[in-house]
């Protein structure tokens, strides 16, 4: 006796047969790409992770010298032209800068204190100069002289090298036209003074020669010290090369190193 509803094991086996059981292999062989198809994305995934393009973009933040403690002494060579005496000076000396430690700054960033100090020649004591402030922000290396902010780098530096490298606008931060910087050189071994260094980056800052005058700015950064070296030209000229006024000027690293915690 069968109850009403159900049906006998013959009527059972109907919805197995013909379509209805193609309809469920079909289902079945769907599921199983569907799971084949999300296993090859996840290994494909963790394949990629393992590849160079998953490793962090190089930098180079640490061309900027960033590091608390750190001091550099530079030899300073500089000659003014005075149009209006008639006369030309030189100048010789010594500028020490120190990084003190970082502090918060007015706009909420932490920024390094740079303090800076000068002396005749090596054999006087040391004498303050002034404060200046330095900051990495947002792929970008700030300096602050004389209340005036410049980009003295900006990250990514390896995106080329030559008339290709990667350029910025060096006064973005500043109230002065806009003046592009761009990279000379990477990662190039340089001797400066009687210095050698394994890793140098130049940037060009502005180089622009007419006939009545000529202005070339650069500077140089070495690997985990920062700027060994600077040159800023800014004259005035006779059509015939004569300067008439205008300042020329280097920095020149001679020593640098660290404050050795007490």
């Amino acid at each position: 006796m069968i109850s009403p509803g159900v049906r006998e094991d013959s009527d059972l086996s109907e919805c197995f047969n013909g379509q209805n059981f193609y309809m469920l292999e079909s289902l079945f062989l769907k599921r199983s790409y569907n799971l084949l198809f999300l296993l090859l994305i996840i290994l494909s995934s963790l394949y990629s992770c393992n590849t160079t393009e998953g490793e962090p973009a190089y930098l180079g933040t640490e061309y900027f010298g960033h590091t608390p403690g750190k001091w550099v002494i530079y030899n300073v060579d500089s000659t003014v032209y005075d149009d209006f005496l008639g006369e030309v000076f030189h100048y010789n000396y010594q500028v020490m800068e120190v990084n003190a430690g970082f502090f918060i700054d007015s706009e909420g960033d932490e920024s390094m204190r740079l303090e800076r100090f000068w002396r005749p020649d090596q054999n006087e004591n040391w004498r303050v100069k002034n404060v200046w402030s330095s900051k990495l922000i947002r792929s970008k290396a700030l300096k602050t002289e004389e209340n005036i902010t410049y980009i003295k780098l900006a990250f990514p530096l390896g995106a080329g090298q030559g008339s290709t490298g990667n350029s910025w606008d060096g006064n973005a931060f500043n109230n002065k036209p806009a003046q592009v910087y761009r990279i000379l050189s990477l990662h190039e071994p340089m001797e400066v003074g009687s210095k050698l260094f394994d890793s140098t980056a130049t940037v060009m800052q502005k180089d622009f020669v007419t006939l009545i005058g000529e202005e070339l700015q650069y500077e140089i950064f070495a690997k985990d010290v920062g700027m060994i070296f600077k040159r800023f030209i800014d004259l005035s000229k006779e059509v015939d090369g004569t300067i008439v006024r205008g300042v020329n000027y280097a920095y020149e690293i001679t020593d640098f190193g660290m404050i050795e915690p007490e």
